[in-house]
């Protein structure tokens, strides 16, 4: 009889975590190379790619490719697709991991977010997500399965007025992931999505305003698990999602917050 704990690891698989070279990204890819991926660690910051893959190549030596990515600019997307195809030669795993979040100020009131700044996060949290899964697609499909997951956020379901287009954005991603789902089933492609709720990553922590050294700590009084989140919370439903022991889940989205959202 096959061992259960075999299905949760990923031996010869090939996952790309958008994002991933920081904050809780950088937990993402080295959660997965420790269960035996190859990780591409894709993100913006040419600095921190290098730093995490460095650290991960040391870990896991030669499991680890650093790719600098604007989720933004599809040809950047184009570009890591085709060097993912050259150095590996599949496509397992895409976890849509970037997004704008610890650099956006809370307002006092909703009614002031800057257009372009409203367009950005839109651009980056949602139209990122669809064209990085678009272009991966065509890698993903030579070997009749993958896994596709989407980063949202606990403030899907409970708005926030503080940070409307952030909020409006995961709302967006939760209902992105259904309709993936069922455009990519046939294909043996499994799109689900995982919702963090308020979580002390290294980026929150340092964007954070010094007047909001007890937000993390209000925040855990209203959880029914009353401590605060951290990024290691999150490895363990991701790590499900990238595996074979979800293989017949889809289009969900699993909230990890401590028991703040019940649904």
């Amino acid at each position: 009889m096959a061992n259960a704990l075999d299905s949760f690891r990923l031996d010869g698989k090939v996952a790309v975590v958008t994002g991933g070279s920081k904050g809780i990204g950088m937990f993402y890819s080295a959660a997965l190379a420790d269960a035996g991926a190859n990780v591409v660690v894709a993100d913006i910051d040419p600095d921190t790619v290098r730093e995490t893959t460095d650290r991960l190549n040391g870990a896991h030596p030669g499991q680890a490719l650093g790719v600098e990515l604007d989720v933004t600019n599809r040809e950047s997307v184009r570009t890591m697709v085709q060097q993912i195809d050259d150095r590996w030669g599949r496509l397992d795993i895409l976890v849509n991991n970037a997004g704008l979040f610890s650099v956006l100020k809370a307002r006092e009131t909703p009614w002031e977010i800057p257009d372009d700044e409203f367009d950005r996060v839109m651009m980056v949290n949602v139209r990122g997500m669809y064209v990085a899964t678009a272009e991966a697609l065509p890698l993903m499909e030579r070997n009749g399965w993958g896994r596709i997951i989407n980063i949202a956020s606990g403030l899907a379901f409970k708005g926030s007025p503080q940070l409307m287009h952030y909020a409006a954005s995961k709302g967006a991603v939760v209902n992105l992931t259904k309709s993936m789902a069922t455009a990519l089933g046939h294909k043996g492609i499994t799109v689900n999505a995982l919702a963090p709720g308020g979580t002390a990553s290294p980026t929150v922590i340092a964007n954070r305003p010094p007047n909001a050294s007890g937000m993390s700590e209000r925040t855990a009084q209203q959880r029914i698990i009353k401590r605060v989140e951290v990024p290691e919370d999150l490895v363990g439903t991701l790590l499900y999602l990238a595996s074979p022991a979800s293989d017949f889940m889809t289009g969900q989205t699993i909230v990890v917050d401590g028991g703040t959202y019940l649904h």
